[in-house]
């Protein structure tokens, strides 16, 4: 019964391959969410024919591996801090919008692991390697096309369809991102690979093979030059430092074998050679290009583009700024729950009850953080000391696991094989060590994402079964003849359960994809309609605050409509409907304090159906500044509300604290200025007013407004 053998090393070929390339335009998040469900899909088939496998042979095929225990505790890890999470299902399931890092999609990359080492052997995993080449090849010809205005994303793309790049907001011919979605996550990926084809340069010795060799100086100059386009100034260092790692272990090596290292060092300078001129034509952040060379141009400044992605990579603030101060909240968050953090994947709550009063003044001071832009201080705060000493265990031991270091309680079993061999394998094993230490680097300035945290947990597989001769379980797996009547029924189990779990995948999945089309239909104020498709959604996954609360968005503006219509009858019917949808938005994530600011601009609009539900707005906000003490935002919504429900000493109070948590907050001024001539207390008024011009920004309408005042007051 050799079919399942034969599925599971297709399985393994095609996840590799199709993860770094999938991504679907009609789902609520393009790249992520896809590449999630693809890997959760696949290891659900992985898993299901491995259990055929053992069902056939008869016993537990299981290959023990000196990182099992590291992985096992670091499963803990995220099963106690889930176990203790403010938000269980953000912490199963990860965070909406980011999909991955949950404790689910860390159950499938653990399973991936022990079905890896378990089922394939050096034959297969070489070819799996061949086929994420295969797929980063790809993904680096989209990259570069995009460069140059061509990006094969919109020409796929059925509402454009158009081989340019006027479907991406982003300015994605400045910084490339292909089917990534994002430039710092292409080029921590790209970079894992490079010195896979540095290894098969230097193992081609052959005259007969010269053009193998051609092909795959090819691939490395190709993936180089993706990095490139991608300007991530992480990705770049990661690549600089993964380079000296791994020339000096490979020359090390060498000389310790006595070995010619002659043809080594001729390589070495052809490869780094042709790197040197890549820069020299394209330019880093750091560095011009050619042609900024030749035309006088100053040097690229990174932070003067015009960049795209997550919040802290865009904007005028330097990121490195911004950095500092999440990361400080990130350490504030873990001292107040040392042991098991707030939950795994929960840092977009914790984050706004510990935010640095100094955010308010970065340019990106009211977006969203749901990452701590750096790996391990996530780990810090979502699962604790115990999440991230077991994370940094398992990074430690994952490194003595590829490069084959063996302390006494950590062997790794060798097989028996011809020194040509041994010397390929050390060589691979050097280049899957510099590539796995590269994502260390780039995760201590961002955060892992799906292809890279396969990446992760399968290079230290790799290593394993880069030894491994075929399994003796798979030869006696081949030599069985028909299952019995007991095996066909366990195997039909082991069906039943999978077709179980994919039928969860598919409803998971496709709740998004409506969840995703009644946004669009609610910016596009066809509320009726999205409330339909949302009330669908829904059906499929009841217990996703996000579609509620999109909802209750929906049935408000409905609500509204009516009001302005004088159905009040309706208006008021909806507005209660829509009520009850935020209450239920709110207690599935009550933590969340970005659905109570959806919950506020909802009640807003109900307050055209009746003017008490500003009240209601008014104790939500004061909800959420509980839980987010330091955002300038939620405190100057919550003045206004106070102001329109007549409470001029609340709205005074708290515009003025707004004015001390965000001194630049041109609007908050405004209103302060507004109260003082209101008052008669124009000199107070005009030093707002001054305050704004002379050092916010120059408005004609403050302009206007001051001098009126002056004049007024001559």
């Amino acid at each position: 019964m050799s079919w399942p053998v034969k599925i599971i090393r297709w399985s393994f070929y095609l996840l590799l391959f199709t993860v770094p390339l999938i991504f679907l335009p009609n789902t609520s998040e393009l790249f992520e969410f896809n590449k999630m469900i693809i890997t959760y899909l696949f290891t659900i088939l992985i898993t299901l024919l491995w259990l055929i496998k053992m069902i056939a042979a008869k016993k537990i095929i299981f290959r023990k591996t000196p990182l099992d225990i590291f992985l096992i505790v670091f499963f803990l890890s995220q099963l106690v801090s889930t176990l203790f999470s403010v938000d269980t299902r953000t912490s199963f399931l990860g965070y909406y919008s980011r999909f991955h890092g949950g404790l689910t999609s860390t159950i499938s990359y653990l399973v991936l692991y022990w079905a890896f080492v378990s089922n394939m052997d050096r034959r297969k995993t070489l070819k799996a390697i061949y086929f994420l080449l295969s797929s980063a090849a790809i993904v680096s010809v989209w990259a570069i096309l995009e460069h140059f205005g061509k990006s094969l994303s919109c020409l796929l793309f059925s509402d454009y369809s158009t081989f340019d790049v006027s479907c991406w907001v982003q300015d994605v011919a400045t910084r490339v991102f292909a089917t990534f979605g994002q430039p710092n996550w292409l080029a921590a990926w790209i970079i894992t690979l490079i010195p896979i084809t540095w290894v098969m340069t230097i193992n081609i010795n052959s005259e007969t093979k010269k053009y193998h060799r051609i092909i795959f100086i090819f691939l490395s100059l190709l993936f180089f030059t993706t990095l490139l386009y991608t300007k991530s100034r992480s990705g770049i260092l990661a690549f600089f430092i993964m380079t000296i790692i791994f020339w000096s272990v490979t020359f090390f090596a060498y000389i310790k074998n006595k070995a010619s290292y002659s043809e080594l060092t001729k390589k070495f300078l052809i490869l780094n050679s042709l790197f040197l001129i890549l820069i020299f034509i394209i330019g880093t952040p750091w560095t011009p290009n050619i042609s900024q060379l030749l035309s006088k141009s100053p040097s690229p400044n990174l932070s003067e583009e015009k960049l795209q992605g997550p919040a802290l990579e865009v904007g005028g603030t330097e990121s490195g700024q911004i950095r500092k101060i999440v990361w400080k909240g990130a350490m504030d968050i873990w001292k107040k729950y040392p042991l098991f953090g707030t939950g795994v994947e929960t840092f977009a709550f914790s984050y706004y009850k510990f935010r640095p009063v100094d955010h308010n003044l970065v340019s990106e001071w009211n977006f969203l953080y749901n990452k701590a832009h750096n790996e391990y201080l996530n780990f810090a705060a979502t699962t604790g000391t115990f999440g991230l000493l077991s994370y940094i265990t398992l990074i430690i031991f994952s490194l003595f696991q590829i490069y084959g270091i063996k302390p006494p309680f950590l062997k790794r079993k060798q097989e028996n094989s011809h020194n040509n061999r041994q010397t390929e394998n050390a060589n691979l094993d050097h280049a899957l060590g510099a590539g796995y230490i590269s994502i260390l680097v780039t995760n201590f300035f961002g955060f892992s994402v799906v292809p890279i945290a396969l990446i992760f947990f399968l290079f230290p597989a790799i290593a394993v079964c880069l030894e491994t001769q075929k399994p003796d379980e798979e030869k006696l797996s081949e030599e069985r003849g028909e299952l019995s009547n007991s095996e066909i029924a366990a195997v039909s189990i082991a069906i039943l359960g999978a077709i179980f779990l994919v039928n969860l995948l598919w409803k998971y999945w496709y709740a998004d994809y409506l969840y995703a089309r009644g946004q669009i239909e609610n910016q596009s104020g066809l509320y009726l309609t999205s409330r339909n498709t949302l009330l669908a959604a829904i059906k499929l996954s009841p217990k996703e605050s996000v579609f509620w609360d999109e909802l209750s968005g929906a049935t408000g503006s409905l609500a509204a409509f009516y009001a302005d219509k004088n159905d009040t009858d309706t208006a008021h019917q909806l507005a209660e409907i829509a009520l009850t949808e935020s209450d239920k938005a709110i207690s599935l994530s009550s933590q969340s304090v970005i659905l109570k600011k959806t919950r506020v601009r909802m009640l807003a609009d109900l307050s055209l159906v009746d003017a008490l539900y500003m009240k209601l707005a008014e104790r939500t906000l004061i909800d959420a500044s509980k839980l987010a003490p330091t955002d300038a935002h939620i405190f100057y919504n919550l003045a206004i509300t106070y102001f329109k429900n007549g409470d001029m000493q609340a709205f005074v109070d708290t515009i003025k604290k707004t004015v001390e948590m965000k001194p630049n907050y041109k609007e908050a001024r405004l209103a302060l200025a507004q109260y003082y001539k209101h008052e008669g207390r124009i000199e107070e008024a005009k030093n707002e007013l001054r305050y704004i011009l002379d050092n916010i920004a120059r408005d004609p309408e403050t302009e206007k407004e001051l001098a009126d005042l002056e004049n007024n007051s001559e």
